[in-house]
């Protein structure tokens, strides 16, 4: 498989051309492959046609509202072709399936909910686990506290919480 370099960016919209610019700098900058985007903001039928011309391969997994959504790019010297996807309708996860050279790869892209993400996530991890196909490339916005006891502890709150 040729090398890939891939970005995570949660971009909190993509609806105006000057910041489709100034990202589309920086993937170049970075010699970047492979993008996952969370927070596109795109609504369905209001998607640009192509968003970044490096990128030759856009998938989208849009939101009714201009709120969540995902996009996969793929850098036009990237040999990947595609075999299946997976969307969620709620905009939230995009999974897609292929192959880069010859290796079959699974590429998934999540942009969890802010509550009840752990429920939310096992679900989705779950539902991954059943379409996944060789190695699988998994990023995006978990909206996860990386260290929980603090992240109750920064907010004022004791742990674990009081029963009422």
């Amino acid at each position: 498989m040729p090398s890939v370099v891939i970005s995570l960016l949660n971009v909190r919209g993509l609806n105006k051309p000057c910041k489709r610019s100034q990202v589309m700098a920086r993937l170049q900058r970075d010699k970047v492959s492979i993008t996952f985007f969370q927070e596109t903001h795109f609504k369905e039928g209001k998607i640009p046609k192509k968003p970044f011309q490096r990128f030759s391969q856009w998938f989208h997994c849009p939101y009714s509202l201009a709120s969540r959504g995902v996009s996969i790019g793929i850098h036009k010297q990237l040999p990947f072709r595609l075999s299946d996807t997976s969307v969620d309708p709620d905009g939230r996860f995009f999974f897609l399936k292929g192959t880069i050279a010859d290796t079959s790869v699974t590429l998934a892209n999540i942009f969890a909910p802010n509550r009840r993400q752990v429920p939310w996530l096992i679900q989705t991890l779950a539902l991954l686990t059943s379409f996944k196909e060789g190695l699988v490339l998994l990023g995006g916005d978990f909206n996860v506290a990386l260290e929980p006891l603090l992240g109750w502890k920064v907010s004022g709150h004791s742990y674990p919480p009081a029963v009422p």
